[in-house]
């Protein structure tokens, strides 16, 4: 029996580490263990919360491994087919990113809204950085950013849906996806871009989804702007 010096709580099986807080538990002496069951009696064990991360950890290596793998051959394979277009390295860094992405969704218990934002941000600099890798030819700002922003008003929409008690939570990625959507299309202006289709769909689409959203829920919304920027 083990005791949780941050919680307060003592935890019938041997953890190193608390379940709750990830505080470094302390073990406790006979003595204080039969005052706990004597006062408590033995209850119900908390879950085993170490199973759980054991076989995390175990398809974390599994994929990671296979991640190696599947980036070795084709590494060999561009080496042999189009050695002068080194196109495996933007696979690495796909790997890369696929596996520090499940890695932060299962290690951190930071909210949603704060982790789609991340993955957000981190796939259109990725995108950006492989168009001028490849070429510079436009197609992250024209095509690809802009989707990332729609499937984005896509997420946000479905959060609200599922945690419609505190919908109001996720005005803040909103006005994020926004602030975007108006950014590419001023950039694809600037640069002078020919197709600018998807970008203006994506900003109509943010800009009125947001406005939406303050006209429906107004006092909510105002509510939680008030809360982030302190206005």
């Amino acid at each position: 029996m083990v005791r949780c010096p941050q919680c307060n709580i003592s935890l019938l099986q041997d953890y190193d580490i608390c379940p709750l807080c990830h505080c470094v538990t302390e073990e406790l002496n006979e003595e204080q263990q039969e005052a706990i069951r004597m006062r408590y009696g033995n209850g119900a064990p908390y879950p085993n919360a170490q199973r759980r991360q054991r076989i995390l950890r175990f398809w974390l290596r599994l994929i990671l491994f296979s991640f190696m793998v599947s980036e070795a051959i084709l590494i060999v394979i561009n080496h042999y087919t189009t050695p002068q277009v080194y196109w495996s390295a933007i696979t690495g860094g796909a790997f890369v990113y696929g596996y520090l992405f499940l890695l932060y969704w299962v290690s951190h218990d930071s909210g949603f809204a704060l982790k789609v934002w991340l993955q957000m941000v981190t796939a259109m600099i990725i995108l950006y950085v492989i168009d001028r890798y490849t070429g510079n030819y436009g197609w992250a700002l024209q095509w690809a950013i802009p989707g990332v922003i729609l499937f984005g008003d896509g997420i946000v929409f479905f959060l609200m849906m599922l945690n419609r008690s505190r919908w109001w939570s996720y005005t803040l990625l909103l006005l994020f996806l926004g602030v975007c959507s108006v950014g590419i299309i001023s950039l694809d202006i600037a640069t002078k871009k020919s197709n600018l289709i998807l970008p203006i769909i994506c900003v109509i689409v943010t800009v009125l989804y947001f406005f939406g959203t303050i006209l429906l829920g107004e006092r909510a919304v105002k509510r939680e702007l008030k809360r982030r920027f302190h206005v």
